[in-house]
């Protein structure tokens, strides 16, 4: 237990350093990944697992990662698990929301898809678009959400999917690239 305390008061110093806003009750398991220049808020009651504290997706820990004036907003009730989030446009999650281990949130491209503009490393060509999860949506493990992707409140996306396209509300999605199964 003594170790919990002391890993979580170096936590919310980093995020105290770095200006992220935080609610009441914020859990963190495991040591995160902040980048330097961050713009990231937090609800009350956000369970953070990062690393070896979930067995799942403990390859990576859990990491936030803004650009320029884009934001990463987590609602309340918000369980996470070694979850990467990259925001050039913006990511928001709603409340109750549940991710699973080794995810990615990519609102981004990275990379300019025209051959000229990648090798002249341009920023020009690079494509981002926010990205929504509804509340009391489930993201199941190693799920992968790009670009422009909202889903839908309480909508079930299946583990390993690959989220290329925005998901109805109450509805299951799975598959490489996702694709609906049944509604719930």
């Amino acid at each position: 237990m003594i170790r919990k305390r002391i890993i979580e008061k170096k936590v919310l110093k980093d995020f105290q350093r770095r200006n992220v806003q935080y609610g009441q009750n914020i859990t963190v398991n495991g040591k995160i990944l902040l980048s330097d220049r961050l713009n990231l808020t937090l609800g009350n009651d956000v369970k953070i697992n990062s690393g070896y504290i979930n067995p799942v997706g403990h390859e990576i820990a859990t990491s936030f990662y803004t650009v320029g004036d884009a934001e990463i907003v987590i609602g309340n009730h918000v369980g996470i698990s070694n979850t990467t989030f990259y925001a050039r446009a913006g990511i928001y999650i709603e409340d109750n929301v549940l991710i699973g281990g080794g995810c990615r949130i990519y609102d981004t491209d990275f990379h300019a898809l025209e051959y000229s503009e990648r090798i002249e490393g341009s920023v020009d060509g690079i494509v981002s678009k926010q990205i929504r999860i509804a509340r009391g949506a489930f993201i199941g493990a190693h799920t992968i959400i790009l670009k422009g992707v909202h889903i839908g409140a309480q909508s079930i996306i299946g583990a390993g999917a690959v989220v290329t396209k925005s998901v109805p509300e109450g509805e299951i999605w799975a598959g490489n690239p996702a694709r609906f199964i049944r509604k719930i």
